[in-house]
């Protein structure tokens, strides 16, 4: 009966325990999901990130704006890339990511070499690179790029003049890979309408912390469909998390000089992301209510298990 009786105690004890962990949890996501203030900007810095060793980690994150759409006739992704620093090669200016099915990337780096990898929809072509290292820099002191993604092909435009397109692919010193200039390239739009994730400023395959970051800052951005409908047009950043790496969001832009003069300006938060979570933090009391469970427990543990003597009895 003791032994019985000892059981239900401490089994009441753990409910007790594990139901203020599991409390608690909940009030750090509240917490955690309050933190993120998305702000509309018009301009963001692909340079910054947290790391200083081994590979960082994207800051500017959206879902694929071409997922789920009929890509089949074509997409156009544009931008006008402003370069701050040094040019690494084999960066990324922006990188859309797919998972599972559609494993893969598509990217375009500082030094105007445009990528695509997926084993499950043709393989990969290199345009623009040859041996790792940077063929033309069409941007060069900033330019408006434009890709267009072809169903017999690309084209890269920089300030409406075309750079290359995928005849550069017959060039064993400026392009490699599976797909030549006579492929078939609508695996790639069909990759393009499945893949998950848009990354700005990270994620190409070289994705290492002092020898690959983004020196630019980009603005203008439109990702649309052959046909002109636009998909994404609007930046966005998290602005606490701009201010933690020492950064305020680029709100004002001036190109009547025909270049990009970026103005930083500090404006009140749209925000419309972030929830906002009232009242009273209730973990105080409820750890309180833990220990005065345990304690009183304990109390009825030790008159229970403790010697009887005939006198008692």
């Amino acid at each position: 009966m003791k032994k019985r009786l000892l059981s239900i105690v401490l089994a009441g004890i753990l409910v007790c325990m594990s139901s203020a962990a599991v409390f608690a949890d909940k009030e750090e996501k509240k917490e955690e999901k309050k933190e993120v203030e998305m702000v509309d900007v018009a301009a963001i810095d692909l340079s910054l990130h947290s790391e200083t060793t081994g590979d960082f980690t994207s800051i500017y994150n959206f879902e694929n704006p071409f997922k789920g759409k009929d890509t089949s006739k074509g997409a156009v992704i544009e931008f006008y890339a402003q370069p701050t620093w040094e040019v690494h090669a084999l960066g990324a200016i922006f990188c859309i990511m797919g998972e599972k099915e559609y494993d893969g990337r598509l990217y375009f780096s500082p030094g105007s070499y445009l990528g695509f990898n997926s084993d499950k929809f043709g393989g990969y072509y290199d345009a623009n690179l040859y041996n790792y290292n940077l063929v033309t820099d069409y941007i060069k002191n900033g330019a408006l790029i434009r890709i267009e993604l072809l169903p017999d092909g690309f084209k890269v435009f920089a300030n409406d003049e075309l750079c290359y397109d995928q005849t550069i692919l017959e060039d064993t010193t400026k392009a490699a890979g599976d797909y030549k200039v006579d492929s078939d390239f609508k695996p790639v739009l069909e990759w393009l309408a499945g893949a998950q994730n848009l990354h700005f400023g990270a994620n190409s395959w070289w994705n290492a912390v002092g020898g690959n970051e983004a020196n630019i800052n980009l603005s203008k951005v439109s990702f649309r469909l052959m046909d002109g409908t636009v998909l994404f047009d609007q930046l966005q950043a998290d602005k606490k998390l701009l201010e933690t790496l020492g950064a305020v969001p680029i709100t004002e832009l001036d190109d009547s000089a025909g270049g990009i003069e970026i103005k930083d300006v500090k404006v009140d938060v749209f925000d419309i992301n972030s929830v906002e979570y009232k009242g009273m933090n209730v973990i105080p009391i409820m750890v309180i209510a833990v220990i005065i469970v345990a304690v009183g427990a304990a109390g009825i543990t030790v008159v229970v298990t403790r010697k009887r003597t005939y006198d008692e009895v």
